[in-house]
């Protein structure tokens, strides 16, 4: 039985530290501080890629050694052994670790701070029946799967938001704006409160289904679940770990309402795969000009700022944020299977209860059945028609009884019996 919390000075606490942590956060921005502005881009092309790109970044906009001393002094604050304050504390060590790898932008310590946070293309899957299973096998094999058939980006920056907007709206009525961004290397990116449409793109009609559903009904929809939380607010932001299930999400949210298809997962692919590349070694020329080579030249600088902005351009310092969404698809999905397959529903209502891992989802629902964490307000489209979800979990797991090798193998026979008749 879920219920509320009664007030006690033990949760006023718990919600003041929470807010302290989110106050603290505020000015700290990943994307934003590791952005290039687009003449980077402009100038790299006009010279052939014979230099490489010279990005200046931002200020950051706080003072990396008194940011970390806050930090500390608010995580010295949280004092109990409760699977709260330990949520909390995690919270605090990765906030140090993101300040430490901003403050290190273009060195070789911004590449050890960045696996620290999102992890590496070679992590290996700690839930696969094969140990040695790493996220670099699963990349490889998304990007040697075949095309999807053509699709035309016939839509404007300002026609996609458009599209995007329709789809939010019932959820979120006026509240979630959309709009039109000069300055992203992504597609789109989403605020707590906005998705934002990068101004120099074109979509295909399926791309601004797909941004809708994983920039605003995963991203917005987790954040806003976060931020109506009556003592743990810090869900708004994200808790340890957070960003491998946001953007493992966002791909299952794509692939759940059907608007993903395998030229999708080849581009997810080719990130992770060119991260890896860095990280051995190659440099920015190096690798754009392989992106280059079957993505066409500008939109493999955006590819390949995506891998070493913060990062050190020569070579073996690459961003590994991209890096998580082959590892975060997996793992989320996963979860999702494993949950509905025991019909532990109320575990998937605490993994949307803001933005967190999937490793942290049974320690909120406990917190839930405590009343310290409200159920979600806003739920994802896919979990609102969830018949149709577990009939695909029954349809996964019954296929997951056959070897796909072993199937392949038979049915080749069966090809060379018949050919040979």
């Amino acid at each position: 039985m879920l219920r509320t919390a009664p007030v006690t000075r033990a949760y006023e606490t718990l919600r003041r530290l929470c807010d302290a942590l989110c106050r603290v956060q505020t000015p700290i921005r990943i994307i934003r501080s590791l952005a290039w502005d687009r003449s980077v881009h402009e100038q790299f092309l006009l010279k052939r890629g014979r230099e490489l790109p010279r990005p200046i970044y931002p200020p950051l906009g706080f003072e990396p050694a008194a940011k970390i001393r806050e930090v500390r002094d608010l995580r010295r604050r949280i004092r109990g052994a409760n699977g709260a304050e330990e949520l909390l504390r995690g919270v605090c060590d990765q906030t140090i670790a993101t300040i430490r790898l901003l403050s290190s932008r273009g060195t070789k310590n911004f590449y050890r701070y960045s696996v620290e946070l999102f992890g590496h293309p070679r992590d290996e899957f700690a839930e696969a029946s094969d140990e040695e299973l790493q996220n670099l096998e699963i990349a490889r094999y998304w990007a040697s799967r075949p095309r999807a058939r053509k699709e035309r980006p016939t839509l404007t920056a300002t026609e996609c938001a458009s599209r995007i907007r329709s789809i939010v709206r019932p959820i979120f009525g006026d509240s979630c704006e959309v709009k039109i961004s000069q300055g992203l290397a992504a597609y789109a990116a989403a605020g707590p409160r906005s998705i934002a449409v990068r101004a120099d793109a074109r979509f295909t009609p399926r791309q601004a289904r797909a941004l809708a559903h994983h920039e605003g009904l995963w991203h917005v929809l987790t954040a806003r679940n976060g931020t109506a939380q009556p003592i743990l607010t810090v869900l708004s932001s994200g808790l340890r770990g957070h960003t491998e299930s946001q953007e493992g999400g966002g791909i299952v949210s794509e692939y759940l309402t059907g608007n993903v298809t395998n030229d999708r997962f080849i581009e997810l692919a080719e990130r992770t795969l060119a991260i890896d590349r860095a990280a051995r070694g190659a440099d920015y020329v190096d690798v754009w000009r392989d992106l280059a080579s079957r993505w066409g030249e500008e939109k493999a600088c955006h590819l390949a700022e995506r891998v070493f902005r913060g990062g050190v351009l020569t070579g073996g310092a690459p961003f590994t944020k991209d890096a998580v969404y082959q590892r975060g698809y997996c793992r989320v999905y996963n979860f999702l299977r494993a949950a509905l397959d025991r019909r532990d529903e109320d575990l998937v209502l605490a993994f949307f209860a803001g933005k967190m891992s999937v490793d942290d989802a049974p320690t909120v629902r406990a917190l839930m059945h405590e009343g310290i964490v409200a159920r979600p307000k806003f739920l994802p489209a896919w979990w609102r028609k969830r018949d149709r979800l577990f009939a695909q979990v029954t349809h996964s797991v019954t296929l997951n009884r056959f070897s796909m090798m072993g199937v392949k193998e038979f049915y080749a026979e069966r090809h060379r019996t018949a050919a040979s008749r």
